[in-house]
C-alpha cells in the first residue's frame, strides 16, 4: 500500500464519523456563569505568555449572497492580546500580523481581533496570529459597531423605512443571525445611525431618550433600566460605564437593575477630565486621565498614573499608564513605555516583559474602544 493509498483511507474514514455541531451559544453562557468567580492567574514569566500563541486553533468560514457578510477562511488563536505600530500587529506571543493601513481600533471578539483602519472608516477586518481576513460586512461607514470579548457577535444599526434594524451577524460562521425592527429619536451623536453595544444575546441601542435593550434572538425589545439616552459605550458582563455631566461623574452600573458598583467624580482628576472604562472580564474598572496629542500626534498623559477598582473586592490601587495601557481578554493590563510592551497582573502590580518588538511607538493595543 502506497502513502497515497493510506492517506485516502484514512480521509475516507474520517469523512464517515459524525461531528456534532459544537454548542456556541451553551458554551458562552456557561463561561460567562463562572467568569466573575474565575480571577486571572498571573504568572511571572514570558514563558506562560509565549505558549498563549501555541494553544489552539478556529476556523472562519462563510459566505452570504447580495450584500450580506462575507468571511474568508482563517485559523489561529483567537484570544491573543495585541499592540499595533502603523500596519503592523504585534501579538502577545511574538509573532506579527501585517494589515495594510494603520489600526486605531482592536476589539476582542471569541473568533479574533476585529480591526478597522485609518484609512477607510469602512474597513473591517478580522485578525488572528494567523492572519488578516478582510470583512464584507456591507456599509459600517459612520457607524459605531457593538462586539462581545466572550462571543462571535457583532452588531450595527442601519436604516429601514421610518426607523432602523439592529443587525447582528456571527463573525465564526459569516451568517446573519438577526435583524430586529426599532423606532425611536435619535439626533443626539454623529454616526449616520444609532450606535450599539452588544453583550450576549442583548443589544444595546442609544437613543436620545432612552437606550433600547434589544434581546435580538427572540425579538423583544424593552428599555434599559440601567443605561440613559444619549451615551453609549461597552457593555460587559451586564455591566456599563455611565456618564451624568450635570452631577459631573462616571459610574459603573448593572444594566438590568440600574445598581451602582462605582462612582468617579471629575473633580478628583487633573484638568476634570476622566475616562472610565471596563476590564474585558467585566471584574475591574480603570480612572484614567485622558491622553492629550499635539499636532504631530505625540500624546502623554496628564497624569502619570491611573486607578484600578476591583469591582468585587472594592479596592482601589494606582497604576503606572506608561505611554499607553489596555487590558488582555482575561483581565491582565498591558503596559507600552516607548518600545517596551508588558503585561502585569490585573491591577497592574507585577510585571513582566514580552517578546513583543516595536521600533518606533504603539498607536494602538487591544482591550480598548478607539472609534471615534
Amino acid at each position: 500500500m502506497t502513502d497515497n493509498d493510506l492517506r485516502t483511507l484514512l480521509r475516507d474514514a474520517a469523512d464517515e464519523v459524525a461531528v456534532p455541531r459544537l454548542a456556541t451559544d451553551e458554551l458562552h453562557l456557561r463561561a460567562r456563569a463562572v467568569r466573575r468567580r474565575r480571577r486571572a492567574r498571573w504568572v511571572a514569566g514570558v514563558a506562560a505568555v509565549a505558549m498563549a500563541g501555541a494553544i489552539g486553533t478556529y476556523a472562519l468560514s462563510g459566505t452570504l449572497g447580495g450584500d450580506e457578510p462575507h468571511i474568508a477562511a482563517a485559523e489561529g488563536d483567537p484570544r491573543g492580546w495585541a499592540v499595533a505600530e502603523g500596519g503592523s500587529v504585534h501579538f502577545g506571543d511574538g509573532s506579527v500580523v501585517t494589515y495594510g493601513g494603520t489600526v486605531n481600533d482592536l476589539r476582542y471578539t471569541s473568533v479574533g481581533l476585529l480591526a478597522r483602519s485609518t484609512q477607510s472608516n469602512a474597513r473591517l477586518s478580522l485578525i488572528t496570529t494567523a492572519g488578516v481576513q478582510p470583512l464584507d460586512l456591507g456599509d459600517v461607514s459612520d457607524r459605531l459597531i457593538g462586539t462581545d470579548p466572550d462571543s462571535p457577535y457583532v452588531s450595527w444599526t442601519v436604516e429601514h423605512g421610518d426607523g432602523w434594524l439592529v443587525r447582528v451577524v456571527d463573525l465564526g460562521s459569516g451568517e446573519k443571525v438577526a435583524d430586529v425592527p426599532i423606532s425611536g429619536k435619535y439626533t443626539w451623536a454623529g454616526w449616520k445611525t444609532p450606535p450599539v453595544a452588544v453583550d450576549g444575546e442583548h443589544a444595546y441601542v442609544a437613543l436620545d431618550d432612552r437606550t433600547l435593550d434589544v434581546a435580538w434572538r427572540n425579538g423583544r425589545v424593552s428599555t434599559s433600566k440601567g443605561l440613559p439616552g444619549s451615551y453609549t459605550t461597552e457593555v460587559i458582563d451586564g455591566r456599563a460605564v455611565t456618564v451624568d455631566d450635570r452631577a459631573k461623574t462616571q459610574r459603573v452600573v448593572e444594566v438590568a437593575s440600574g445598581e451602582v458598583l462605582l462612582t468617579n467624580r471629575y473633580a478628583d482628576f487633573a484638568g476634570g477630565m476622566v475616562r472610565l472604562t471596563l476590564s474585558p472580564d467585566g471584574n475591574h474598572a480603570m480612572a484614567a486621565p485622558y491622553a492629550m496629542c499635539d499636532e504631530d500626534d505625540n500624546c502623554r498623559y496628564d497624569e502619570a498614573a491611573a486607578s484600578v477598582h476591583d469591582l468585587g473586592q472594592g479596592t482601589e490601587t494606582s497604576v503606572e499608564l506608561g505611554d499607553k495601557i489596555g487590558w488582555t481578554p482575561e483581565g491582565q493590563l498591558i503596559r507600552v513605555t516607548g518600545t517596551s510592551v508588558e503585561i502585569c497582573d490585573e491591577v497592574g502590580q507585577e510585571c513582566a516583559p514580552t517578546p513583543v518588538t516595536l521600533t518606533k511607538r504603539v498607536d494602538t493595543i487591544s482591550g480598548t474602544m478607539n472609534q471615534s
